[in-house]
């Protein structure tokens, strides 16, 4: 009977395949998995072709600049890269696992080249971590692995075609952009109706894919911006008070929620998408800072700071409708990962080696921690945890138990599975 339902499948037509299964899905990964199943499969479905199709060519600079030099020419090129996180297979239940210890999964961040190679990158940064490559098997079978795509970052680098002109400090605003995000429609494959917002200098810049210039975006009270994400279908971005506004087709910024109350003011600020909330990171240095006469301050902000901790951060849930922030005592079975250029978040249930109620950030407070330590190596160095039940806050280093998500590669993906018995 196995047989039989194995050649049913395999005879699937090839209308059915493509309209009612392939369509539905989103990511490589999911492509990868599908066209595995059989050679039949494999010439029905299609590869998976990115929309829009990236690297992508957009023009430069987003925003005039007087400190450009005038003979600076080049592009912006758009890449993509995704987040994985890669786990053993899991063991036979009838086997005894309680005596045996579950390995951790491992978090991989990838960057896709226009010639199709990948590169690796630090999971919560863009630095390239080739070294990881020497570790890392030749070929790995996704048969073997559980994976999960966790999510997706952009970046505009600058690809100068000036000759033979040093760049100055002024252009750097210019130059290096902040953050990047991309509108995106699972029901149509139309690269025209996708598009690019930046955060370049606390600016915001808006262009279509295929557009000849960027878009400034009319904020009357010109804010400095500290985040963007692409949410529900419209682009929300926070400023460095916690001020949320949405960008709306006329590229006019809407408030919908005020300052967060009176705490984080100077402080950098992370957006983080959850069960389809959206929610802040609210990350700060000094928690005796001054505060503005006209903010309110909660006394559950100061009753619960920590001064023996040197970072601290607050988590906030976007209560829309009312328009304002709301504490976040707990995030229960949920892990947050803030970074320079990409947030993110997984549920730890069902995942090995994660722990609910964890924040992963980026931050070189504890860089001499984690380059002591052997396993991290300088694969995360800038990477710290941010435990709000205690709180409690420290490098990867101290946290072993939390930190092997992190490392460079893990013994059980450097080794060969054995062969299955027939």
């Amino acid at each position: 009977m196995a047989d039989l339902d194995t050649v049913q499948w395999s005879q699937l037509p090839k209308d059915i395949l493509t309209m009612m299964i392939a369509k539905g899905l989103n990511t490589r990964l999911d492509n990868l998995r599908l066209r595995s199943v059989c050679s039949s499969w494999r010439s029905s479905v299609p590869p998976f072709k990115k929309t829009p199709p990236l690297p992508l060519t957009l023009p430069f600079p987003i925003a005039p600049n007087p400190a450009l030099n005038r003979k600076r020419r080049g592009h912006f090129s758009l890449t993509e890269s995704t987040i994985y996180l890669v786990e053993p297979p899991r063991k036979n239940p009838k086997s005894n696992t309680s005596k045996s210890k579950t390995s951790s999964g491992w978090l991989l961040r990838v960057e896709e080249a226009e010639n199709g190679k990948m590169h690796p990158l630090n999971p919560l940064s863009k630095i390239m971590t080739e070294h990881v490559l020497k570790t890392f098997p030749k070929s790995l079978n996704l048969l073997n692995f559980r994976i999960t795509e966790i999510g997706k970052a952009y970046s505009l680098k600058f690809v100068d075609l000036s000759k033979k002109i040093e760049t100055s400090f002024g252009e750097l605003k210019s130059i290096l952009v902040k953050k990047v995000v991309i509108s995106s429609n699972p029901w149509t494959s139309d690269a025209d109706n996708y598009a690019v917002m930046a955060i370049h200098g606390g600016k915001l810049g808006f262009i279509k894919v295929g557009g000849k210039k960027w878009s400034a975006i009319d904020d009357p009270k010109q804010s400095h911006y500290d985040d963007v994400v692409y949410h529900k279908g419209h682009f929300y971005a926070v400023d460095h008070r916690g001020r949320v506004v949405v960008i709306d087709s006329d590229l006019k910024t809407k408030e919908i929620a005020r300052p967060t109350p009176g705490f984080g003011c100077g402080q950098f600020k992370y957006l983080v998408k959850a069960c389809g909330d959206l929610f802040l990171i609210d990350k700060y240095m000094d928690a005796e800072q001054d505060v503005s006469d006209d903010e309110f301050i909660d006394d559950y902000i100061f009753e619960e700071v920590n001064p023996d901790v040197p970072v601290h951060l607050k988590a906030f849930k976007l209560n829309e409708e009312e328009g304002k922030w709301e504490w976040v005592e707990t995030l229960g079975d949920w892990v947050f990962f803030v970074g320079d250029d990409c947030s993110y978040s997984v549920s730890a249930r069902g995942f090995s080696g994660l722990k609910g109620d964890r924040i992963y950030f980026s931050d070189d407070t504890f860089t001499r921690e984690n380059e002591q330590d052997r396993y991290l190596g300088e694969f995360c160095v800038d990477t710290s945890i941010y435990i709000l039940e205690d709180p409690s806050c420290g490098p990867l280093a101290s946290f072993p138990d939390h930190s092997q998500i992190f490392w460079s590669c893990p013994a059980w993906l450097k080794t060969k599975p054995r062969a299955s018995k027939k």
